[in-house]
């Protein structure tokens, strides 16, 4: 990596990091993931007890698997924490053989991402729904329009595509890589 691959590359892990830490004190922790569901359940209309129930264990999966960034196990992850395991994260995904523990745990990751964006469960997400989550984060409309129109195939985003870019987010240190338009997301 140059060293302005590598500084765009920690500047989008950092502002990923803040996107999860709800609360804003400066680490993630569970009680961030909670934070995060209810806001995203009030936000998409989670009337429905089984869809609030799919969102609950969604949350319990995606805590879990962000949490194993907590290298000292005291309960949160500091910004150093997140971007030491993003970076060997990103390092091991760049390998031609990579570890397929470290693979089946991104996916997982990935997989529960993808499921709790795509409100309706129908295996794509539409463009309704892109927006929808890219407003919960912040994003303006008219920036989220255009990353959907650079990723989608007119108005869905199919699921291997979509797990594609989460993948390619990680581990991408170009600043161009259409990816970044995945910003929201993992």
């Amino acid at each position: 990596m140059t060293s302005e691959t590598k500084s765009f590359w920690n500047e989008k892990m950092t502002h990923l990091f803040y996107l999860y830490d709800a609360d804003r004190d400066g680490s993630i922790t569970p009680l961030d993931f909670e934070i995060l569901a209810d806001k995203l359940s009030a936000l998409v209309g989670q009337d429905d007890i089984k869809r609030r129930e799919d969102y609950a264990s969604a949350r319990k999966t995606l805590c879990q698997a962000i949490m194993r960034a907590d290298a000292n196990k005291d309960g949160k992850i500091t910004l150093d924490e997140w971007l030491d395991f993003h970076a060997n994260l990103a390092n091991e995904l760049r390998k031609p053989d990579t570890n397929p523990e470290v693979l089946e745990q991104l996916s997982e990751r990935i997989n529960t991402t993808f499921n709790m964006i795509d409100l309706n469960h129908d295996g794509y997400i539409a463009k309704d729904e892109w927006l929808k989550t890219c407003q919960f984060f912040g994003v303006d409309e008219k920036t989220a329009e255009k990353s959907f129109e650079q990723i989608s195939d007119g108005d869905r985003l199919e699921e291997d595509k979509a797990k594609s870019l989460f993948l390619e987010y990680i581990k991408s240190d170009d600043p161009n890589h259409v990816s970044n338009c995945c910003l929201c997301f993992l």
